[in-house]
């Protein structure tokens, strides 16, 4: 298996766990859940790590890829906020959605500049 095809399995598996992990209500009492603005910095660094092994396995090559693989890992966030209305104990939030994109715009800034290096 080449390292591109393994980067494609991570993005997609990782694509998959999201979905799977939305797709559950939230255990009562789960302590980390509770911390202030845990909820954020989850979704900050979830879909971060989603655009990175999305931007390792397209490996865009003009900067309209680029963006293209941010905004599709960004529409799948609202996929996912859209999916999580439906599932008891959960409910969609639009700024869960914006700190999504922010996590997507910060690794892709990163990748953006360790690719330069």
């Amino acid at each position: 298996m080449s390292v591109r095809a393994l980067w494609w399995v991570f993005f997609l598996s990782y694509a998959a766990l999201i979905f799977w992990l939305s797709d559950s209500p939230l255990p009562p009492g789960v302590p980390f859940i509770e911390l202030p603005s845990a909820d954020r910095a989850y979704h900050f660094f979830e879909y971060g790590l989603l655009s990175l092994l999305g931007l390792q396995a397209f490996s865009p090559r003009t900067r309209r890829r680029f963006w293209g693989v941010l905004a599709l890992c960004w529409l799948y966030g609202l996929t996912d906020e859209v999916h999580q209305s439906w599932v008891p104990g959960r409910s969609a939030d639009i700024v869960d959605w914006v700190v999504d994109g922010l996590g997507i715009l910060t690794m892709g800034w990163l990748w953006g500049r360790w690719r330069r290096l």
